[in-house]
């Protein structure tokens, strides 16, 4: 495989790019077999449920789309590059993304009917820049694991009444962790099918892994849960600390024909089902589950109402002004008002343009009668309006201009002829400064307004995230093409840098060192980014101010910011390995600010089982956050009301060893009520206010003579 990469790859950088791409794929795709995706499309592509807008975030070669019919709009995303060429090849028509699923416009959000795919899963961490910034936390946390973050990211993607459906990772529904994710997809979409499938279905793939059909359909107004869907969010534990989702309590929604107690993947303890009638009977099972789901659970009032969506604009208007285009509308209007009826006319470029205009004068003028047999009509008078003289066209302006009658019918067509050439040259060149469809890469810090090079020229985008993207050509001064010739590249090379590294969380030295000679380059011809002719045309860019902070100031001298020398999108001195179960938890309190059981147990390479075991003393299950706690945080606050609750639920879940023993140590640490004869009771007044001593009754006390000392600061007596 290498040497064939190598022989079609067309240079050195390309061939390193598909064997990292493959490398950071191999551990997450799983590609289906055919059978079980035709069973899944059968059944919810049912006559009166029609997708014209199909999405696959994670298409591999296809497998998703290859039975889709009369489906007007197929979209695929494929981060894997070899495989998303094969994509390409295989699928002409379908619109391929060959990026991570993060890449997707925002535009596309609430756009699609149907979102389905064998989604990656583990704790591969991706990075997205509106989830990481966003207030919600459960969108944030969903970045620490990649199949979390495709169900987020897919119901984002989603029109209301829309239908997802993936297949992944059994952890979704059984892991206490993924509590407030499932939480978060109960209270944003109608639950219509979980179908748990047996873990000899990739089996062909080398591996047996538990996996779930989870079909979700998008209601964000939703007011309650149904009873099934309060069991999606739930787990329980049986025998043998194993975890399982409350809607598989029947097994009725298991494709499987035996179960027996072993381990998983990862080598902790599962339980494992497998089916023995092969790919075809799991597909048919597979198939009779599904369709009696979307029967009964399946809300087409809501697929049908939300349908329809108006047709993309071609002329869609960004959702804000930047100063380049504010620049540019505001000089055509003052071009418009200083000369409202000059013929246009074109701006050339120093370096492209003037041969094609030199060129084609010298065609002109080889094409023109003889000056002295025509009249050039630049001598022509009209009134008193004095005589205008061309340059490169006008005659002896001693000798006597020749009538019309000396004109030759010959020579008048050359004329003609001459003057048909120079206006259709004019509008060739008018027509180059109109915006036209952009056709290059599309790149993932692209937005409305940022400066890209097209052929020989440069503009700005407009209409980014729709699919008619437009390029407005802009007229920039000699020494701006130039600037522009080095911006680019520069702010191409710290998009790649950064946002590589914050995906893959590792040094790329081969990225920074481009970035480190796109910069000197920049630095050489036009000195500080942040200087002040440059500062104010990468403000033109709408990506500009992100590149001035290349740069930082410190003692009043501009010098290069932390990117060019160390990873800024994350720790680089993050621990990657520990030998012992307390080194892990410790990590894993450093990153999470909690016990992260799959975390510590990747880290130290030790299974949970026996995290658990050694650290029997220091973390504690708390069945209330579904979750282990350290034992500073569990065992504190109002320890007595911990208790009565987990006693409570407990009568309900008896089988709960972890649950039990978490119990016992609250009892323990419960303090000695305080007896009644150790109560220390102060019945007395330090003062009492004046008015209060005024009103008292007519007592033995009043009669008595006594003097009444108010304390000013006080008030009281």
């Amino acid at each position: 495989m290498h040497e064939l990469l190598r022989e079609y790859s067309k240079d050195e950088k390309e061939y390193k790019a598909y064997v990292q791409s493959l490398k950071s794929s191999v551990l997450t795709a799983f590609y289906t077999p055919e059978p079980l995706v035709a069973a899944m499309q059968e059944s919810l592509q049912v006559p009166e449920i029609r997708p014209g807008r199909f999405l696959d975030p994670s298409a591999g070669t296809g497998m998703f789309i290859s039975r889709l019919k009369d489906i007007p709009e197929v979209h695929c995303f494929e981060k894997d590059k070899l495989t998303g060429k094969i994509l390409s090849s295989l699928y002409p028509k379908s619109r391929v993304t060959i990026d991570g699923f993060q890449s997707i416009q925002s535009y596309y959000n609430g756009y699609f009917d149907m979102v389905s795919s064998n989604i990656p899963f583990g704790n591969t961490r991706v990075y997205d820049r509106n989830f990481d910034r966003s207030e919600d936390t459960v969108r944030k946390s969903s970045l620490a694991a990649v199949h979390n973050y495709f169900f987020l990211k897919g119901m984002d993607t989603l029109r209301e009444g829309g239908i997802l459906a993936y297949i992944t990772t059994s952890g979704v529904m059984d892991s206490p962790q993924n509590r407030p994710v499932r939480e978060w997809l109960m209270n944003h979409a109608n639950l219509v099918s979980a179908i748990r499938l047996p873990d000899n279905l990739f089996v062909d793939a080398g591996t047996e892994v538990g996996s779930d059909l989870i079909v979700l359909q998008k209601n964000t107004k939703k007011t309650e849960l149904t009873e099934k869907e309060r069991n999606f969010i739930e787990t329980r534990l049986v025998s043998g600390g194993i975890n399982i989702n409350n809607c598989y309590s029947g097994l009725d929604h298991i494709v499987h024909t035996s179960v027996s107690m072993g381990k998983n993947m990862y080598g902790q303890p599962a339980m494992n089902f497998i089916h023995a009638g092969g790919i075809e009977a799991i597909a048919g099972h597979l198939r009779q589950l599904l369709a009696q789901d979307v029967e009964n659970h399946l809300n087409r009032e809501l697929y049908d109402a939300n349908l329809s969506r108006p047709a993309v604009s071609t002329g869609l208007e960004p959702e804000f002004e930047t100063p380049l285009e504010i620049a540019v509308e505001n000089h055509r209007q003052e071009v418009r008002e200083e000369s409202p009826s000059q013929p246009y006319e074109p701006m050339l470029n120093l370096f492209a343009a003037y041969a094609d205009e030199e060129e084609a004068e010298v065609q002109a003028v080889e094409s023109r009668p003889s000056p002295s047999r025509v009249p050039s009509a630049s001598r022509k008078k009209k009134g008193d309006e004095p005589e205008m003289f061309n340059l490169f066209s006008q005659e002896n302006m001693y000798d006597e201009a020749a009538t019309q009658e000396d004109m030759t019918g010959e020579r008048a067509a050359a004329e003609a002829k001459w003057q048909e050439r120079r206006q259709k040259f004019e509008e060739e060149r008018k027509k180059e400064m109109e915006p036209r469809p952009f056709t290059g890469e599309i790149r993932p810090e692209y937005k409305n307004g940022s400066i890209v090079k097209s052929g020989e020229q440069y503009g700005y985008l407009r209409g980014m995230g729709t699919p008619d993207i437009q390029f407005h050509p802009l007229k920039l001064t000699v020494t701006q093409q130039y600037r522009a010739a080095y911006y680019i590249p520069l702010r191409e090379a710290y998009h790649d840098l950064y946002n590589t590294e914050a995906e893959t969380e590792t040094e790329q030295p081969e990225l920074r060192e481009e970035l480190v000679k796109r910069y000197d380059s920049f630095y050489r011809m036009f000195r500080e980014l942040n200087g002040k002719d440059n500062a104010k045309f990468l403000l033109m860019d709408a990506g500009g101010r992100e590149i001035l902070s290349l740069e930082r100031s410190v003692n009043g001298k501009i010098q290069k910011a932390d990117i060019f020398s160390v990873p800024v999108s994350f720790n680089a001195s993050e621990v990657k390995h520990v030998d012992t179960p307390q080194e892990a938890l410790a990590a894993s309190l450093n990153k999470f600010g909690e016990v992260n059981l799959e975390y510590m147990e990747n880290l130290s390479e030790i299974d949970i089982q026996e995290l658990l075991k050694q650290l029997d003393t220091r973390i504690f299950y708390n069945p209330m956050m579904k979750n282990y706690e350290i034992k500073d945080r569990f065992i504190a606050g109002n320890v007595v009301a911990k208790a009565e609750w987990i006693e409570n639920y407990l009568k309900d879940y008896p089988d709960d060893d972890a649950s039990r023993k978490s119990l016992e140590a609250l009892r323990k640490a419960i303090p000695e009520p305080i007896s009644f004869e150790l109560l220390d009771f102060n019945l007395g007044n330090a003062g009492y206010p004046c008015p209060y001593m005024k009103s008292l009754p007519d007592t033995s006390l009043r009669q008595r003579p006594i003097s009444i000392i108010r304390n000013p600061s006080t008030s009281l007596v």
